[in-house]
């Protein structure tokens, strides 16, 4: 199986808030992903950020019973959203000694202000939200789950907007790690859909049929991100 294209590519990005213009640009830099995605507001006619992140994900190896298995390690991310014109900003950065990511947080409310430290739970998968196709694709869970489509793979989802990721989706527990898996889902449309469960909430991503990362749908969150001038229905069976 081929992995996705790396390099900046430009999305409709719509959810219960409004429509928003998404670029995301991803790259392999010396062994780590890097992710980098903005979210601008067409206000008056003109372009406003209102979202930002770059998320920075360590490639490697580790045993197990399969031989060496292919792993990618959350390493550090930077998080801001303007909400009500505020700015609410977080960091996040590996401590190897520890096993244990460090968060620093700052914002205009005192509960998000500081650092704290949060364990990794036991798992060798972990993916950022904002780079989910590319790093599903790079641990090979892409091609375990298309290779074994009756069943679930597990992994970990890592929220790179904590601890603010209850402002932005609903129902969802707010936790830094949550448990996920991901499914083969067959074809839809010419294109390879993968169900991911993460938080009791299904979330369909679609790839070209050279695995290229196409768009994704989060239904519970009338959440849709597509390529520039798609117009197809995010819902079909």
């Amino acid at each position: 199986m081929s992995r996705p294209t790396m390099g900046k590519k430009i999305f409709n990005y719509q959810d219960v808030s409004g429509s928003y213009r998404m670029i995301r640009e991803t790259k392999i830099i010396k062994k780590k992903l890097v992710s980098r995605t903005q979210l601008f507001a067409s206000t008056g006619g003109a372009e406003k950020l209102v979202e930002k992140s770059i998320v920075v994900s360590q490639l490697g190896t580790i045993k197990s019973r399969r031989g060496r298995t292919l792993v990618v390690r959350p390493l550090a991310s930077e998080f801001s959203v303007w909400l009500e014109g505020k700015l609410y900003f977080s960091k996040t950065t590996l401590v190897p000694a520890a096993k244990s990511m460090r968060i620093l947080m700052k914002s205009p409310e005192s509960k998000w202000n500081g650092t704290q430290d949060i364990k990794f739970p036991k798992g060798a998968y972990f993916c950022y939200y904002a780079q989910a196709p590319e790093c599903l694709a790079q641990n090979q869970l892409l091609e375990r789950a298309f290779s074994d489509k009756d069943k679930n793979f597990g992994f970990y989802m890592v929220w790179d907007s904590f601890p603010y990721t209850g402002e932005q989706f609903a129902n969802v527990s707010g936790s830094f790690f949550a448990p996920a898996t991901i499914k083969y889902d067959g074809l839809v449309k010419g294109m390879h859909r993968f169900e991911i469960e993460a938080e009791g909430q299904m979330l369909l991503y679609y790839f070209s049929k050279s695995f290229e990362f196409v768009k994704m749908s989060w239904i519970a969150q009338g959440l849709t991100m597509s390529p520039l001038g798609d117009s197809s229905d995010e819902e079909e069976e």
